[in-house]
């Protein structure tokens, strides 16, 4: 089957999402280290950043094979999940800005240009050539052969 011309944006706008979410990972680390150990009970724990960055990369390339490689409906809705969530990750993003609790302007920033890449990538699993790619809208009757 050939890629639906959304299913090639998507991708474009998740893996822009995505990587632009590791550069402010990178950029936070530091910061996300120093809370962790400012926790008694994770003071001692090292490994949570990195198998948590693990844990994330897999889940992303996970969700991008199952949508643009195997169509999968259940990863789309994964995706749409996520997507949503990432709406309060704009907002919650945008209060820190507004009261200045954000760790830099900078990190703020990707973060929303980040979620707002994520959510407008899951608006392209919704387009009519993206619903064909996973075999949504067809008739039951157009898959059986006539006997």
């Amino acid at each position: 089957m050939v890629k639906a011309p959304s299913i090639a944006r998507f991708e474009q706008l998740y893996w822009g999402s995505v990587v632009i979410g590791w550069v402010n990972t990178a950029m936070n680390w530091r910061t996300q280290q120093a809370l962790l150990e400012a926790n008694p009970m994770l003071a001692n724990a090292s490994w949570v950043l990195p198998v948590t960055l693990l844990l994330n990369v897999l889940i992303a390339v996970a969700i991008w094979f199952f949508i643009a490689r195997k169509a999968s409906v259940v990863a789309k809705w994964i995706q749409v999940v996520f997507a949503a969530l990432s709406v309060l990750g704009i907002l919650s993003l945008i209060f820190q800005l507004a009261t200045g609790r954000a760790p830099s302007a900078l990190i703020a920033v990707l973060g929303i240009v980040s979620c707002i890449l994520y959510v407008v990538a899951a608006t392209m699993l919704f387009r009519p050539d993206a619903k064909e790619w996973f075999g949504e809208g067809r008739d039951i009757e157009e898959d059986t052969p006539l006997v």
